[in-house]
C-alpha cells in the first residue's frame, strides 16, 4: 500500500469501517473500566448476559493460572476469588479477541492466541517480579499486543498472510508487514484499541511493543515479554542467541536469565500454557 491507502486504512479503522462494531458487552466493560464508582455487581451482570463469555471465564477461573482448590462454579464467585480487576481485565482482553477473530481461519487464530496468552502470562509475572508495572495491566496488554494482526488479516484476506508467511513469530512480522504494506500490526493495533476507547496505557503497549525493550514501564515490559517468548523454546526452556542478549542488556531491570528460567518454568509447571484449548473451547 502506498501512503494515501495507508491513511484511507487508518481512517476506516478509526471509523470502525468494515470491521467488527464493538459489542455493547465490550462497551459495558470499557465503562467499568472506567467508572470510578464501577462494581462487582454490575460487571457480573455483564457477564452472566453473554453465556460465551461466561463460559470462557469459568474455565479461566478454574485453570491451573490461578490455581484454586475449589471449583468456580459461578461469575460471582469468580470475582470474589479472582478479585474485580482480574475478572474485568480478563473479560476485556477475551471480547476484543472474540470481536476481532472473525473471518481469521481457525488455525491461524490458535497460533496467534497461543502466542498471545504467552505473552501475557509472561508479561504478568515479569511485572509482578520486578515491579515494573502493574500485573494485570501487564497481562491484558499482552493478550491484546497482537490485535492488529487480526485487524489486517479480516481488511487484507489471504494477501497478509502470505505477505508475513503466517501467523507464528519466527520472523521479524513487523518488518515484512511494512515492506508489504506500509504500515505494522503494532501500529494498526492500536489505532484500532485507540477507537475502542481503551485505557491509553494498553494502546501504548501494544502500539510500542515492537519498539525498544529498554523503555520504561510497560511498552518495554511487554516489548521483552514478547521477544523473549518469540525466542524461547517454551518446552525445554532453551534460548536462542536473541533471547541471551536481550536478557544481557534486560538485566539492569532486574530481568536476568534466571529469573527468565524461572517464568518459564512455572508457566511450564503449572500447566498455564495450556489456556489456549481453555479459551477457545
Amino acid at each position: 500500500m502506498d501512503q494515501d491507502e495507508v491513511q484511507q486504512l487508518r481512517a476506516e479503522v478509526i471509523a470502525r469501517k468494515n470491521l467488527p462494531t464493538m459489542p455493547t458487552v465490550l462497551a459495558r466493560i470499557l465503562q467499568l473500566v472506567e467508572g470510578e464508582s464501577a462494581n462487582g455487581r454490575e460487571l457480573i451482570d455483564v457477564i452472566e448476559h453473554d453465556q460465551a463469555l461466561t463460559a470462557k471465564m469459568l474455565r479461566l477461573a478454574n485453570s491451573a493460572f490461578f490455581g484454586q482448590s475449589r471449583r468456580v462454579a459461578t461469575i460471582p464467585r469468580a470475582v470474589v476469588l479472582l478479585g474485580f480487576s482480574t475478572v474485568r481485565n480478563l473479560a476485556l482482553a477475551i471480547k476484543v479477541w472474540d470481536s476481532l477473530g472473525n473471518g481469521v481461519s481457525r488455525a491461524r487464530l490458535e497460533e496467534l492466541w497461543a502466542h498471545a496468552v504467552a505473552v501475557a502470562l509472561a508479561a504478568k509475572k515479569l511485572a509482578a517480579r520486578v515491579r515494573a508495572s502493574h500485573p494485570e495491566e501487564a497481562f491484558t496488554a499482552g493478550l491484546l499486543h497482537d490485535a492488529g494482526r487480526l485487524v489486517l488479516g479480516m481488511r487484507l484476506g489471504e494477501a497478509y498472510w502470505i505477505a508475513v508467511g503466517g501467523a507464528t513469530e519466527s520472523q521479524p512480522v513487523q518488518t515484512l508487514e511494512s515492506v508489504a504494506f506500509g504500515v505494522d500490526h503494532a501500529e494498526v493495533g492500536g489505532w484500532m484499541l485507540e477507537a475502542w476507547n481503551l485505557p491509553a496505557t494498553i494502546i501504548e503497549a501494544v502500539r510500542e511493543h515492537h519498539g525498544g525493550a529498554e523503555r520504561p514501564g510497560l511498552p518495554g515490559l511487554v516489548t521483552i515479554a514478547d521477544r523473549l517468548v518469540a525466542w524461547t523454546d517454551l518446552a525445554s526452556g532453551a534460548l536462542r542467541p536473541e533471547a541471551e542478549e536481550l536478557l544481557r542488556a534486560a538485566s539492569e531491570r532486574g530481568i536476568t536469565p534466571p529469573v527468565w528460567e524461572g517464568v518459564v518454568g512455572e508457566l511450564r509447571e503449572r500447566g498455564e500454557l495450556s489456556l489456549l484449548g481453555q479459551l477457545e473451547a
